[in-house]
């Protein structure tokens, strides 16, 4: 096929006239549905039919809720009273217990507390004494420190007065030997055969 033979089957393809189709078509209790309005019809049935099988169900249920209700016979509890009547008795007990160890753990710290004061007093007053008596060891060292320089002044002054007094002694010695020495050389000088 050529393509203007194409072109012509196409323009009267085109040009013929389609027939529309028959459309699908309903009819309950008078009323005629056709096409999309079917859809909606059936979407309301079947809503309708899912609620009310939701409702059956919901009073299905509360049927057999209200059988079990009425058949409920409440269990015999005596026994549970012997137990709760024991246990209150050892609650009672355990009460008169709680309450004398609260005492005596009263009792106990008002104890320690007295005598962690008294401990506090003890130790306040050493300390107070034992500052003291630094204090006093402080001055008493500085006062023998002090004492002790002016001892070692005085021993120090009185020994150079005695080394000056040494030295002068000395040299005077000396200059006296050393005069008699001349005078003993001059003398033997001057009389050679007096020896």
């Amino acid at each position: 096929m050529t393509p203007q033979e194409k072109l012509a089957a196409m323009k009267a393809k085109s040009q013929a006239v389609k027939e529309p189709e028959p459309q699908t078509e309903i009819e309950i209790g008078g009323v005629s549905f056709k096409g999309g309005k079917i859809f909606v019809v059936l979407t309301a049935l079947s809503t309708l039919g899912g609620a009310a099988w939701g409702g059956f169900e919901f009073y299905n249920d509360y049927r057999n809720m209200k059988e079990q209700i009425e058949s409920y016979v409440a269990p015999d509890l005596s026994g549970f009273q012997e137990q709760l009547s024991v246990m209150e008795e050892r609650m009672a007990t355990m009460d008169i217990t709680v309450e004398e160890a609260r005492n005596y753990t009263r009792d106990a710290k008002n104890d320690l507390r007295k005598d962690i004061d008294r401990i506090e007093a003890i130790v306040d007053k050493t300390e107070s004494r034992t500052k003291q008596v630094q204090t006093e060891a402080f001055d008493a060292i500085r006062a023998m420190e002090k004492q002790t320089r002016e001892l070692l002044d005085n021993a120090e002054a009185r020994f150079d007065n005695k080394r000056d007094a040494l030295d002068l002694d000395t040299e005077r010695k000396l200059k006296d030997l050393e005069e008699r020495m001349n005078n003993t050389i001059q003398r033997v000088l001057d009389n050679p055969l007096a020896n």
